[in-house]
């Protein structure tokens, strides 16, 4: 626990977080991609929202995408940079709340398992499978479980990710685990 709340503070030093940059956070993890209209309902002056989205775009959090149909309309969606920090900050909400944060852990579990029973497997492939990959890789990755290389036969070159020694040994405790809670 002590380590998520750690991993948490880090992650918001590298990244100035206001309080509009923590409400555009929420209200994207929340909704997905939206008109940038709809934002305005959590930030009301079109000005100061403007300068939000255009400096959480610039800091790689988010895209800002026109629409092409009908009149000109504007389309904000988190990136995964964005999303792993939009989780983070829900994750420190909820310890802070003192709610249960054991999702945290199951989703790390999971993907140590996966790989386990995988080998290695495309970064893009863990997106698909698992919402929350790219903050689980960055802890994985962090606590050495996970490590990653490119694959530059692919154009353009793709990331693949594999367990570490450490980790495979974690991975297959929690296999074991999983078995005994399934008996």
């Amino acid at each position: 626990m002590l380590w998520l709340l750690s991993f948490v503070i880090i992650e918001m030093k590298q990244l100035p977080l206001s309080n509009h940059r923590q409400l555009v956070l929420s209200f994207l993890l929340q909704h997905g991609v939206v008109n940038k209209s709809k934002i305005g309902s959590v930030i009301t002056s079109p000005p100061i929202l403007s300068r939000v989205l255009e400096s959480m775009e610039s800091d790689g959090l988010l895209t800002i995408k026109e629409s092409k149909i009908g009149r000109k309309t504007y389309m904000v969606e988190l990136t995964d940079k964005g999303r792993a920090v939009a989780e983070q900050l829900k994750k420190a909400e909820d310890i802070s709340a003192g709610r249960e944060v054991s999702e945290f852990l199951t989703d790390d579990m999971r993907i140590l398992v996966y790989l386990l029973n995988e080998k290695e497997t495309p970064y893009e492939s863990l997106k698909g499978k698992f919402s929350v990959a790219y903050s689980s890789v960055s802890r994985l990755k962090h606590m050495k479980l996970i490590g990653a290389r490119a694959d530059n036969g692919k154009d353009p070159s793709e990331e693949i990710i594999f367990l570490t020694e450490t980790g495979r040994k974690v991975a297959e405790y929690l296999k074991r685990i999983e078995e005994l809670l399934e008996e």
